[in-house]
């Protein structure tokens, strides 16, 4: 059996070397502590030179249905295709739709109600028909102002004369600046102006199946910076069947007063 002094001395030999590791602690954080001496950059050292900072500008080009904006076609990031007014004429078009279908990629018409100013426009398989019913994808502006019609969202072609378009341009792709339905592209149409289109047009047309046709077209301006436009189509056919005549009579006018900063 162990003695007393025996196991008191077995005790101690631990607190002895607790109490050196918390002084060897103590020392090593007071050396941490002390400060690091600076040295001072000799005399005629060169500053490093600065990093520049490089700034870039982003210009978002974004379609819109109003005209006049004069965006360059190669600024925009989509296939887009317009025409101008004398395009249209050497086109010998009806309307728009048949001109459409003629020039531009991508289009073609059904006539499924056998009338000739009543087609059914397709567009990369989007639709902009007078049928109400017909799903419709595209969406027609003309000036601006919204075309389909709200029941049904139809678009009738044989509203305006094609004499009266200044241009036109087709804008593929689904922009939710066009409004609702704008799912395979937007058609957007500028008209003429007393400005754009001064003088008296009048043109006659005779062809097979007795379709004939008057057309005319006037505009004039004043310096007070009034300005006016009239056109007009009085159509008419037998049609290439039986029993399918067609009639159209198309009156478009447009009056504005231009100021330096307005029209």
């Amino acid at each position: 059996m162990k003695s007393h002094d025996e196991r008191t001395r077995r005790y101690r030999v631990p607190g002895f070397l607790a109490a050196l590791v918390v002084a060897l602690a103590g020392s090593s954080s007071n050396a941490g502590a002390q400060a690091t001496p600076v040295v001072p950059a000799p005399v005629g050292a060169q500053t490093p030179p600065a990093v520049p900072q490089v700034t870039y500008t982003v210009t978002v080009a974004e379609m819109a249905p109003l005209p006049g904006v004069e965006l360059p076609l190669e600024k925009i990031p989509a296939p887009v295709q317009t025409a101008t007014d004398r395009e249209i004429t050497a086109s010998g078009a009806l309307d728009l739709s048949d001109f459409l279908n003629r020039r531009f990629n991508g289009v073609h018409v059904n006539e499924v109600q056998g009338n000739p100013f009543q087609a059914d426009l397709n567009y990369r398989g989007y639709t902009a028909s007078p049928l109400l019913g017909t799903p419709q994808g595209l969406s027609v502006y003309m000036d601006g102002v919204r075309l389909n019609q709200p029941f049904g969202e139809v678009m009738s072609w044989d509203l305006f004369p094609a004499i009266a378009i200044a241009s036109t341009t087709m804008m593929p792709g689904s922009n939710p600046l066009f409004g609702l339905n704008t799912l395979g592209g937007a058609l957007s149409i500028h008209t003429k102006s007393g400005q754009s289109a001064p003088g008296t047009t009048v043109e006659t047309i005779y062809g097979s199946d007795a379709r004939r046709a008057f057309e005319f077209q006037h505009g004039g301006q004043r310096a007070g910076g009034l300005h006016w436009y009239l056109a007009g189509n009085l159509f008419a056919e037998d049609g290439w069947r039986d029993d399918s005549p067609s009639e159209v009579y198309q009156f478009f006018g447009k009056l504005g007063w231009q100021r330096a900063t307005h029209d």
